[in-house]
């Protein structure tokens, strides 16, 4: 019998009886149970769409759930061919930019420009029927046609809109739909249709995270954002980071595996963005790519081997334009995919498109400071007569993943938290529903808040003696009760443990060190910079306070700070709609000077001092102490 898990779409076969928890680690599949399977973490929830099974209750779960087919996996025995979803990983709503109004609003303040002027055309016109004393071929008679009309001249064709060239000027009296692709200085013919009226067009802009993926289409006549989704990067069963996507990728077959893995979750969007917007994915024509350098190669199917081994040198950074087809997208069969240029091995596509949204480019005087926090932190420095990059990997820890009660910024989500009296709280949870766990924002609310409040001392740990009671201690050791089971959405408690703290310690840590160094490298400190944009998944909610006070952001003047939300999304749309944003992002890749973080012989001791809270060297944050010792 077949067990098929959603969202991943992976199928294995079965013996009547088999655990699901065993079917789901011979999917290798990605489930966390804590207790070893004993049914008490409550962790392994799956949900049964359909089929016959038989579980075990378990007070891990309540038995509301039981009743829509929730159970956990370690107590559920598998009778019949099912379909299982696992909700760690259901279909998200990642909250982002959706629409247009960013651009309106910041037009005149951001590096790229703002127009409607897409690399890809669609014109209507009417072709002459050939005649005794006009027998020149279809072809010479339509691009004739086009530089009446368009005044270009140099047009080439592909081949598969050569063969339905005959065909296309006859069957609507010579009225036909073209459409044409812009490269440097020629026009591409790659797609031809017979058409009375000038259809819309489309296209897509897309920012491939290593956790997550978000995509917008895009009406290219307007500019207008038509629809947006976004859902887990489906590599994620491959491992979490992508130093442990790189080593899957090198067993046999484990490569395709990753590009036939990232395609699919693209097309799973597209395919939801089409449908809720009522149009077919053949209209549209155009892809705008972003991400790291890692991601990229994999949604190309390149080697990605060499990114991780010294002197760390990608494949390539800038890539040619490819074509749909040969990826496996479900657009337009001719339809043309960019990919935002890389810099180096750990400062991608995601960055340099990016940096289109924010005005650093703007100004020779002043110096900027660019911060993108996800799995990886990416990290700008400059203006526009000069920019210095490096990346450290920060875990995925604010995107929720690593952190018991984490999770992304979806509902359900804790994206705000503060203490209140004497072991009161007060939070704001997405959506308004009960809550489920925190999200990145949620976690450094959090954090501070304990912090600040005198529970932690700054190595992280809970000071003995310091009493509240919602400071309790289970199986995974001391942690904070952030709300009783009972109140929450899934019926467990929602605790943040002294080894998760660890963990936010080691990623804030990650950040802030090569901050510090990238800055000391070009003979900076932070109170020389001007700007700091924060992009990222959880940017554009983040308390700045609090993140000063866990020693993630430097100590200067909050009015510095500025939040962008997903740059790479944003950067990926602006170059969807016009040639000029690619040729610019082209130019911010090539004056970038990229620092390799692995080769530093002082990262190390710089990372090793951001491991307290806010920082070894307190001065470093004088708001801090002076909150701390009044």
């Amino acid at each position: 019998m077949s067990v098929r898990f959603l969202p991943f779409e992976i199928e294995i076969n079965v013996e009547s009886g088999t655990s699901m928890l065993d079917a789901i680690r011979k999917a290798d599949l990605p489930l966390n149970t804590t207790c070893g399977g004993k049914g008490t973490c409550g962790e392994c929830i799956v949900q049964i769409l359909e089929g016959t099974y038989q579980s075990k209750p378990s007070a891990a779960l309540p038995q509301k759930f039981l009743k829509k087919g929730f159970a956990l996996a370690c107590l559920t025995e598998v009778h019949d061919n099912l379909t299982v979803q696992l909700p760690q990983y259901q279909q998200l709503s990642i909250r982002t930019v959706v629409d247009s109004q960013f651009f309106e609003d910041n037009k005149d303040n951001i590096s790229g420009i703002y127009e409607i002027n897409p690399q890809i055309k669609i014109v209507n016109l009417k072709v002459p029927s050939p005649t005794l004393d006009d027998n020149y071929s279809d072809l010479k008679r339509l691009l004739r046609e086009i530089q009446k009309k368009l005044k270009i001249k140099n047009v080439i064709c592909d081949y598969s809109m050569l063969k339905k060239l005959a065909f296309a000027v006859r069957e609507k009296q010579g009225q036909v739909n073209m459409v044409l692709f812009k490269t440097e200085d020629f026009w591409t013919l790659i797609d031809v249709k017979p058409n009375v009226e000038e259809k819309s067009f489309y296209g897509i802009s897309c920012d491939i995270g290593t956790t997550t993926v978000a995509l917008n289409l895009v009406d290219l006549k307007n500019g207008k954002i038509i629809s947006t989704a976004s859902d887990y990067n489906q590599q994620i069963k491959c491992g979490e980071d992508i130093i442990s996507r790189i080593n899957y990728s090198q067993k046999p077959g484990r490569l395709q595996e990753l590009h036939e893995l990232i395609i699919k979750t693209i097309n799973n969007l597209i395919e939801k963005v089409t449908e809720t917007s009522g149009i077919s994915s053949s209209d549209i024509y155009f892809a705008s790519i972003s991400g790291n350098t890692t991601m990229t190669h994999l949604f190309l199917n390149l080697n990605p081997q060499y990114i991780r081994e010294e002197p760390y040198v990608p494949t390539m950074n800038q890539v040619p334009i490819v074509l749909s087809r040969d990826l496996g997208l479900k657009t337009d069969h001719e339809g043309r995919v960019h990919c935002a240029p890389a810099v180096g091995s750990y400062v991608g596509g995601d960055i340099t498109a990016g940096l289109l949204c924010t005005p650093i480019l703007q100004s020779k005087e002043k110096i900027s400071l660019f911060i993108d926090v996800g799995t990886n932190g990416e990290l700008v420095v400059g203006n526009q007569e000069w920019l210095m990059t490096c990346a450290c990997s920060a875990g995925s820890a604010f995107e929720g993943s690593g952190i018991k009660c984490g999770m992304p910024a979806s509902e359900g989500a804790i994206e705000r938290f503060k203490l209140i009296g004497n072991g009161g709280v007060d939070y704001k949870v997405i959506s308004g529903s009960k809550p489920k766990g925190l999200c990145g924002s949620g976690l450094v609310d959090l954090l501070a808040e304990l912090f600040i409040h005198g529970y932690l001392d700054r190595n992280g740990k809970f000071k003995p003696g310091k009493e509240n009671p919602r400071i309790v201690e289970d199986e995974n050791g001391i942690g904070f009760l952030v709300e009783k089971g009972k109140n929450s959405y899934w019926g467990n408690n929602i605790l943040l443990t002294e080894n998760d703290i660890s963990t936010l310690i080691f990623s804030k840590g990650a950040v802030f060190s090569a901050c510090s160094l990238l800055l000391k490298n070009v003979g900076l400190t932070f109170g020389d910079i001007d700007a700091v944009y924060i992009a990222g998944g959880f940017g554009r909610y983040l308390t700045i306070k609090n993140a000063i006070r866990i020693g993630l952001l430097p100590d200067i003047h909050q009015n510095k700070f500025h939040y962008l939300g997903n740059s790479s999304l944003l950067g990926a749309h602006l170059i969807l709609l016009s040639e000029k944003n690619r040729e610019i992002v082209n130019e911010i890749a090539e004056k970038m000077t990229y620092i390799e973080l692995n080769m530093e012989p002082n990262y190390m001791i710089e990372y090793t001092g951001s491991l307290f809270l806010p920082h070894t060297d307190i001065g470093l944050f004088p708001s801090v102490k002076k909150e701390l010792h009044p």
